[in-house]
C-alpha cells in the first residue's frame, strides 16, 4: 500500500501550511475541494489556490497533487483545474459517481487529466459496474466515512467494495479515503484484497507528534 496524505482546509494558507508541513515525508498529496452544496463543509476553492500559487506561497516543485472533488458543478472545477496544471503537476482528478452517474458524456472527455470515481458509503459497486466499464477508470476511491468533514467515523462495511471491484475483474488503483489511522489500519492490512493506496487526513494533518504517526504508518505502507 502507498500512503497519500489527504488535505481538507477551509483556505490556502492553511492548505498549504499543512503540505510544507507533510512534505519532509511525502511528495504527493490528495487536495478535497468541497463546495457546501455536494457535501455541506465548504473548503478552499481553486481560484484561492491558483492565486497563491501564483505569489508562490509553496515550495512545489518536487510535489505532485491528486484533486478530490466534492462538488456539485465538477464540469466547471474541472475546467480550473485545466488551467491550474500549468503551475503545479496534477496526477489525477476524482470525482463522485453518484454526481455523475446520470450524465451520459463519457467521463473522459471532461479533462485532459486522468479522472477516477469515487464512491460514497451508500454506492454499490454494481451500480457503478452496470454505468461503466470499470477498466476505463484509472482509479476508484472508496470513502470508508461520510464525506466532507475530517473526523467523521469508519464504517468498515465498506471495505467489502474492494473484494467487490477485484472479483469483477477490475485491475488499477484502489484508493481507500476516511479514518485511515491507528485504529482502522490493523483492519485494513488483514483484509484479503487491501486498497493500492490510502489516504489518511487528520492523522496527519492534526497530529500531536507527526513523526510518531508517519513512523506508525511505515509499519503498513509505502510512504
Amino acid at each position: 500500500m502507498q500512503t497519500i496524505p489527504s488535505i481538507l482546509e477551509k483556505d490556502a494558507s492553511s492548505l498549504f501550511y499543512q503540505i510544507n508541513k507533510l512534505s519532509p515525508y511525502f511528495k504527493r498529496f490528495q487536495i478535497d475541494i468541497a463546495d457546501g452544496i455536494f457535501v455541506p463543509n465548504k473548503t478552499v476553492q481553486i481560484e484561492e489556490i491558483k492565486d497563491s500559487l501564483i505569489k508562490d506561497c509553496l515550495n512545489k516543485d518536487s510535489l505532485s497533487f491528486d484533486f478530490h472533488l466534492m462538488v456539485k458543478n465538477y464540469k466547471t472545477t474541472i475546467k480550473k483545474l485545466e488551467e491550474l496544471k500549468k503551475l503545479i503537476k496534477i496526477n489525477l482528478i476524482l470525482i463522485h459517481f453518484s454526481a455523475i452517474k446520470n450524465c451520459k458524456l463519457k467521463i473522459e472527455n471532461y479533462s485532459s487529466l486522468p479522472i477516477g470515481l469515487t464512491l460514497n458509503p451508500q454506492d454499490q459497486v454494481e451500480d457503478l459496474a452496470s454505468h461503466y466499464s470499470l477498466n476505463n477508470l484509472p482509479t476508484i476511491q472508496i470513502m470508508s466515512v461520510t464525506p466532507g468533514v475530517q473526523g467523521n467515523p469508519f464504517l468498515p462495511d465498506t471495505l467489502k467494495k474492494i473484494e467487490q471491484l477485484r472479483v469483477l475483474g477490475y485491475k488499477s488503483k484502489i484508493f481507500l479515503d476516511g479514518a485511515v489511522n491507528n485504529k482502522t489500519l490493523p483492519i485494513i492490512n488483514k483484509l484479503k484484497y487491501k486498497p493500492d493506496v490510502i489516504c489518511p487526513g487528520s492523522y496527519l494533518t492534526k497530529a500531536k507528534d507527526l513523526k510518531r504517526n508517519v513512523e506508525y504508518l511505515k509499519k503498513f505502507v509505502k510512504l
